[in-house]
């Protein structure tokens, strides 16, 4: 049960748990009670034979000094200055060595449950997504990171979700009412949040949050503007960061849509409940009017952004249609984090007809896909309401060279949505079918030559009852997609408790699921929930209830290698 001293601590500590399993279960206490005395005994070892190197490494050095003073020939001095040189390579091998083995013991004693088997995180090897806490004067544990759940040596994405407030009203105030969350991440593990506060006349609010190991930090809520109203904010960083792009319409029917520049400070520090020192927000700049449906905002090469939305035109020509003209729509905008006003770069039409409930993924820092619900102002003309189209980025110019595809072409009332990368050039499309309430997911790949959108899996009913919101969370990314699998949590309502449900899948490169779980993670009945996946492989999702309350979670999203 001891390795050698050549094998790394590391990997062998991190293997323990499965190792120790006994085989036979009428010696399984005193198996583990030998097991714990020997690790003993091999930390006792190593540890008295730290002082023993150090003394026999410190003799050799003062020989070979004084040898190299005495030394005459250029000859004889290199060859002992090369011998010096051995020596304190020799010395720091045996301390790693040691080192190794003091992991290797703590590591055994801490899986089998051993009590105070560390006395130091010197001697621990935690586990992938694990710390080592010093948790009192000579007492080290390792502890799984916010967002996900274990013992310290393996930490896996969690079944059981813990929750806490977003914000926390002052004393002597009024009851927070918030809407319309939307979360977007940020780099060094931190996200940016917005929203609409109900109770403070519908302005709109930003916030940052830094995650942590084992917690979470968020900043003071930061007034957007104080000229408009704020519904449906949306917000991406920009490439490169140091800013962000916030849009929003200033009304919840005929609105003008807006768009802001924000400028942060990267390395600024994120203190709970302080305002952020560093954050200038440019005045609002209109690029659209007559809006009523939500909005995506997705980044583009430098300080470019891509605005996708529900266009509808009633002057002009529009003027002589019933309803006027209606489109879905993108704009490139150049946002600025200095505080001058965003500038137009061009804009595009990807749909015709009254085009809502938009949402989009990138696939790669190039490409990006669109799925829209696509209605007719005929009802005898053909509809769409699970459209979706690929997107190629040129330069800051988009590309719209495809036919749309049109997933179940003759069903109605298909409602929320969502878009997710699973793999290279695939993704996952899940929406919410009023008529037969449930909700679905497909999965869909774009062709890398035609770049024509396919069904590759055809839709899979993965919840049953309404739900007013999807949403979906992968531990692929847009830059990272070529890897073999993927893990996909998607959320949703899922029964007739009105509670909020979700299920995790892992996604091979052609699309298949395995080992799918389906679990409660809020026993809140929600109504505006968003989430983001960090760059350190954690996600965060903020919601509120029906009483407008806000909240968030930590979820983790690696499974360990």
């Amino acid at each position: 049960l001891i390795a050698p001293c050549t094998a790394a601590g590391d990997d062998a500590g991190r293997s323990v748990r499965g190792a120790v399993v006994a085989k036979h279960s009428q010696h399984i206490g005193a198996d583990v009670n030998y097991i714990a005395e020997m690790a003993g005994r091999f930390a006792q070892f190593a540890s008295s034979h730290e002082g023993a190197v150090d003394a026999s490494s410190a003799a050799d050095q003062a020989r070979l000094e004084e040898a190299l003073v005495s030394a005459v020939s250029a000859e004889d001095k290199a060859l002992i200055e090369s011998g010096v040189t051995s020596s304190e390579v020799s010395h720091f091998e045996g301390r790693d060595a040691l080192a190794s083995m003091l992991k290797l013991a703590a590591n055994i004693r801490h899986a089998i449950g051993a009590q105070g088997s560390a006395t130091s995180c010197r001697e621990l090897s935690c586990g992938e997504n694990a710390i080592c806490q010093q948790v009192m004067q000579g007492v080290a544990q390792c502890r799984c990171i916010a967002g996900y759940m274990g013992d310290g040596f393996v930490c896996n994405p969690p079944t059981s979700f813990v929750e806490y407030s977003l914000i926390h009203p002052s004393p002597g105030k009024d009851e927070l009412q918030l809407a319309d969350l939307h979360v977007t991440p940020l780099g060094n593990s931190r996200v940016a949040v917005v929203y609409r506060d109900i109770s403070r006349s519908n302005h709109g609010y930003l916030m940052v949050g830094d995650a942590q190991p084992l917690k979470m930090s968020w900043s003071a809520p930061m007034l957007i503007s104080s000229q408009s109203q704020v519904f449906n904010p949306k917000l991406v960083e920009l490439q490169g960061g140091g800013g962000l792009a916030i849009g929003y319409r200033d009304q919840d029917r005929d609105g003008l849509g807006i768009l802001h520049g924000v400028g942060l400070s990267p390395g600024e520090k994120v203190e709970d409940g302080k305002p952020l020192k560093h954050c200038v927000i440019s005045p609002p700049k209109t690029f659209a009017r007559h809006q009523a449906q939500s909005m995506v905002l997705l980044p583009l090469t430098g300080s470019h952004v891509v605005v996708l939305f529900a266009e509808h035109m009633t002057g002009g020509l529009a003027s002589h249609l019933l309803g006027g003209a209606m489109y879905g729509s993108a704009v490139v905008a150049n946002v600025r984090t200095d505080g001058s006003l965003p500038e137009m770069a061009g804009k595009h039409r990807f749909a015709t007809g009254p085009v809502a409930r938009l949402s989009a993924a990138m696939l790669s820092p190039a490409s990006f896909v669109v799925a829209y619900r696509r209605g007719e102002n005929d009802a005898s003309a053909p509809r769409a309401e699970a459209s979706c189209t690929f997107v190629q980025v040129r330069d800051n110019e988009l590309v719209f060279a495809t036919q749309p595809l049109s997933l179940e072409p003759d069903r109605t009332q298909i409602w929320a949505r969502s878009v997710a990368p699973i793999s290279e050039n695939t993704f996952a499309y899940t929406y919410h079918s009023g008529d037969e309430q449930v909700t679905k997911q497909a999965v869909l790949r774009v062709d890398p030559e035609t770049h024509q959108v396919s069904l590759l899996r055809e839709p899979q009913v993965i919840g049953r009852g309404f739900t007013p919101y999807v949403g979906s969370l992968s531990s692929a990314g847009a830059g990272d997609c070529k890897q073999a699998s993927s893990l996909l949590f998607t959320y949703f309502t899922g029964d007739s408790s009105g509670n909020a449900r979700a299920q995790y899948c892992r996604f091979g490169s052609e699309g298949e699921s395995v080992g799918c779980k389906d679990m409660p993670w809020s026993s809140r009945e929600l109504l505006s929930v968003s989430g983001a996946r960090m760059d350190d492989g954690r996600a965060v999702l903020v919601y509120t209830d029906v009483r407008g309350s806000p909240y968030y979670q930590l979820l983790g999203l690696a499974e360990p290698a």
